[in-house]
């Protein structure tokens, strides 16, 4: 088949698109990338070895004035869509805006259409899209309220499946300055960081005392300032940016915030976690996400507002030290994850 993969905005769009077009890739199918020329998958896509056709969209944010803007980039790129989708046989939406003039132009070609739900709060493109795709898939048992459309699945978030395959890595801890015989914990905070939970965190490791390490991934945009404020030990180690799931795995605690990719890496590795969505996000989904496992007793929540270094500090310790309940959040994770998600992902595909 060939396949138009609409994809785009953040890296939550992307790389689940990327890692299921690879496997796409290697059962034969031709992929092709469809994304706004001026967001992250402009940059991104054409490094793979993928082709990326960039489509003029602006984003449904800001005020009213850029609305309109985007309604009518959307409504222009839906016209070059169906010019550019001659030839096609499925076209899959990952979300964001970009998913909607694609799908729908499929849609009117009388193409196979799939969209694709990473986060446990859909969003506004894959609900508006719902009822006129051939299939909905979604990572959330949630997703199965949301969706209308009778033909919805929960399978699972395609980059999961990274997590899965990784090897543990014996030496990565004394790699980055650490002991194997000491439990970790490991904090992440996104590529570029956050300003308000980076001021805690400073606080938060003036009260270590060595019980246990931290590896700490300010982000791009906080490095060279935490570097200077803060006081590197043997048992804390501060980096930029660190191998995500390869430390993951050889750590004992994540504390992160709630995007829909981590969730799945932490579900697929069994990792017990903190979690601190970001407030910032269209919908609060990452609340939502991080909302989905704590009901299922998979981790812990602590929202921004009610975040302290004090607070932040009496909670790793109440769970660090606690082999019944790491070992509790880890199980309960693991259980909600799918093994198979790509495959079977493939396979309602191919059996459109």
């Amino acid at each position: 088949m060939k396949i138009a993969i609409g994809a785009g905005g953040t890296g939550g769009h992307i790389y689940p698109a990327l890692t299921l077009a690879e496997s796409l890739k290697q059962r034969g199918h031709e992929v092709v990338f469809f994304g706004a020329s001026k967001r992250m998958e402009s940059e991104i896509i054409p490094k793979t070895s993928f082709e990326f056709v960039p489509l003029n969209v602006e984003s449904t944010q800001g005020n009213i004035f850029n609305k309109i803007i985007s309604v009518l980039t959307i409504i222009k790129s839906y016209f070059t869509c169906k010019k550019l989708l001659k030839g096609y046989d499925l076209v899959i939406g990952f979300g964001n805006y970009i998913s909607i003039p694609l799908i729908l132009a499929g849609k009117k070609l009388k193409l196979k259409t799939v969209i694709h739900e990473q986060n446990s709060f859909a969003g506004k493109a894959n609900l508006y899209l719902d009822t006129k795709v051939d299939l909905v898939i979604g990572s959330f048992p949630d997703n199965l309220k949301q969706f209308k459309n009778p033909h919805t699945l929960v399978l699972g978030n395609p980059q999961s499946q990274k997590a899965y395959d990784a090897l543990k890595d014996e030496n990565i801890l004394n790699e980055l300055g650490l002991r194997k015989d000491l439990k970790t914990v490991v904090i992440f905070m996104g590529s570029l960081g956050s300003e308000s939970i980076n001021k805690i965190m400073i606080d938060y490791f003036k009260m270590l005392d060595g019980s246990y390490q931290v590896i700490y991934a300010t982000g791009k945009n906080y490095y060279k300032e935490d570097k200077e404020k803060i006081k590197e030990t043997d048992y804390l180690k501060i980096f930029e940016k660190v191998d995500g799931i390869k430390v993951m795995k050889a750590s004992n605690l994540l504390v992160s915030r709630a995007g829909a990719t981590t969730l799945s890496e932490i579900t697929s590795l069994g990792m017990p976690s903190i979690l601190i969505p970001s407030p910032y996000v269209p919908n609060n989904h990452q609340y939502h996400n991080a909302k989905a496992l704590v009901d299922k007793k998979a981790a812990l929540l602590i929202e921004e507002k009610d975040l302290t270094a004090e607070k932040l500090s009496k909670t790793i310790n109440s769970i660090i030290n606690n082999d019944v309940l790491l070992k509790e959040l880890g199980d309960n994770a693991k259980a909600m994850a799918n093994p198979n998600v790509i495959e079977d992902i493939v396979k309602e595909i191919e059996c459109l």
